[in-house]
């Protein structure tokens, strides 16, 4: 396994793979490779993760204990297939052996049980003792191949709504799929500016190039930031004057829109 921070300055998070990215006989290599860029290497502003083998693989337990044991750990680990809550629980139990307080995990829905069992993966996380849920990221790539299905974006689109209503509804964030075209850019801006508009929060990236594309389409723009902070000192203004709904710009407003201005306006701040 060979890690590099070259590219890391403007990413929020790199997670360092012992997944799909390293041979079956080369899991234990890459453990001790990972320990040692985490003890070694200056990730700057960028979050450090770790993405584990799934449940399923019977490699998660040795993977977390070298990750989670480390002189020095990872500020998050991501978990592939989480399925079901036997799963969900098996993992809350190997991170209790390895850290006194709960740990920030971001775990992967990838197949159509996950996806059917999601709410209750969900509930059972939360009420643990020692996992923190903070993302969920929607795997497309396996998901599509579990229901013989297309990667075409129509094909997913239940699939992703589903994530993210149930993450929004627990404040989780909601990452997107990756766009495995690396080198067309055009088509990321386009997939990654539907997959803003659906309510994700983020979207996987594999390649440095496109960072600042999908970074753009998941920031509000100067003029939606404009519109946002006008549209919502209209609406004080408004309530002083004792009107609910009222017009701005030509559109009929009322407090759930008020409620998405201010959604653009948090996350510029953000």
């Amino acid at each position: 396994a060979v890690v590099s921070t070259q590219s890391t300055g403007d990413l929020d998070l790199a997670v360092l793979d012992c997944e799909d990215a390293v041979a079956v006989n080369r899991k234990a290599v890459a453990r001790d490779t990972i320990c040692s860029a985490l003890q070694s290497l200056d990730f700057g502003r960028t979050e450090r993760g770790v993405r584990t083998n799934s449940v399923s693989s019977g490699l998660l337990e040795d993977d977390l204990k070298s990750i989670l044991l480390n002189s020095v750990k990872p500020d998050i680990v991501m978990i592939p297939k989480l399925d079901s809550v036997e799963e969900a629980q098996f993992l809350n139990s190997v991170i209790s052996q390895c850290c006194s307080e709960p740990f920030p995990v971001i775990f992967q829905t990838e197949s159509a049980i996950g996806l059917i069992n999601l709410p209750e993966i969900i509930k059972s996380l939360l009420d643990s003792s020692h996992v923190v849920p903070v993302a969920i990221v929607f795997g497309s790539d396996d998901y599509v191949s579990d229901i013989r299905g297309s990667r075409d974006i129509d094909a997913v689109v239940y699939a992703r709504q589903k994530v993210v209503t149930y993450s929004r509804a627990h404040n989780i964030q909601p990452i997107d799929r990756v766009y495995i075209e690396y080198k067309d850019l055009e088509g990321l801006k386009s997939e990654s500016e539907k997959g803003f508009g659906f309510g994700f929060a983020g979207k996987q990236c594999i390649h440095p190039t496109q960072i600042p594309v999908i970074q753009s389409a998941f920031s509000p723009s100067n003029e939606q930031l404009e519109y946002a902070r006008e549209l919502i000192r209209s609406f004080e203004e408004n309530q002083v004057a004792g009107k609910g709904a009222f017009t701005f710009r030509g559109k009929m407003i009322d407090r759930p829109t008020l409620l998405q201005a201010k959604n653009v306006v948090d996350m510029f701040n953000e």
